[in-house]
């Protein structure tokens, strides 16, 4: 029989997963899976839970892209390599979209429990590893900002209302980015290094975008006058990164950034807090396991 660990966040999303567990558990009893469940909560003990992973077949996480953040911040860091499987329970599920997870929680079983596996890749910001994307600049941390009721409420729609009211507030800062092939220093709004195709809810269209092609996708965007930044984001939703003297575009394994003046709140990786500045990000080539 094969064992099966469950990682779910009570909290995340509209606190419904709970409703759901039972059914959840039997779908995988149903199938000859012994499940352990572990709710994730103030002061536990997350970490101790994963390690003990001998004779595990898999970990499940149901949550949002923060609770998968949390999960594989500690396996990578543990050298665990069973493969992970995602639920998309949260409010803003980004990298379950990019790996087209069905909204379902039944049916995101009963695609774990095909068995399709593949190694995708992981970002490593410092010290803090990111499945989907590191950020920081304008809007790029509503999610931390955003009351927990609100978004219970009001789910994506609250992170862009807190963002609106910072876009207003905010000044550009200025950074140095050190690349492999090039070093660009100037004012900008905000900058995007991400795995997927979806940020904050949003589709973003870049060319070819995979979690295994060993690249990470850059986006900066320069400063600029406000009534610029509109158009900024309409050609990055649309793919039109050449169309736009203010966005630089480019696929990188490596990224150092270190800002120079200007305030700035520290990065974002995955939705939650991320490394302090200066920062040195690399694609981790098929760091980790995953139920596809």
């Amino acid at each position: 029989m094969r064992k099966i660990k469950l990682i779910y966040n009570v909290t995340a999303g509209h606190n419904e997963f709970k409703y759901f567990l039972d059914a959840i558990v039997e779908k995988f009893t149903d199938n000859d899976y012994e499940v352990s469940v572990f709710r994730t909560g103030k002061g536990d003990s997350l970490e101790e839970y994963i390690k003990e992973s001998k004779d595990i077949y898999g970990i499940v996480v149901a949550g949002g892209d923060g609770t998968i953040n949390k999960v594989v911040n500690i396996m990578m860091k543990n050298n665990i390599k069973v493969p992970l499987g995602v639920i998309p329970a949260g409010t803003s599920n980004d990298f379950a979209k990019h790996i087209n997870m069905p909204a379902s929680y039944i049916q995101c079983v009963d695609r774990i429990l095909k068995g399709n596996i593949g190694a995708v890749d992981v970002g490593l910001a410092n010290n803090n590893y990111f499945i989907n994307v590191c950020s920081a600049g304008v809007c790029t941390n509503a999610s931390q900002k955003t009351d927990k009721n609100l978004k219970n409420i009001f789910g994506k729609t609250a992170y862009f209302f807190t963002g609106l009211v910072e876009f207003f507030k905010f000044k550009p800062f200025e950074v140095k980015i050190e690349t492999e092939n090039s070093i660009y220093v100037g004012k900008i709004f905000l900058f995007l290094i991400f795995n997927g195709s979806t940020v904050g809810g949003m589709d973003i269209f870049t060319k070819n975008p995979s979690i295994q092609d060993g690249l990470l996708d850059c986006i900066i965007l320069k400063d600029c006058k406000h009534r610029k930044f509109r158009k900024m984001v309409t050609n990055i939703l649309s793919g039109k990164f050449e169309e736009d003297e203010n966005i630089i575009y480019s696929k990188e394994k490596y990224i150092k950034i270190t800002k120079l003046s200007g305030k700035c709140d520290d990065p974002d990786v995955d939705g939650d807090p991320g490394p302090k500045f200066p920062m040195e990000i690399r694609c981790i080539k098929d760091g980790l396991n995953m139920f596809l």
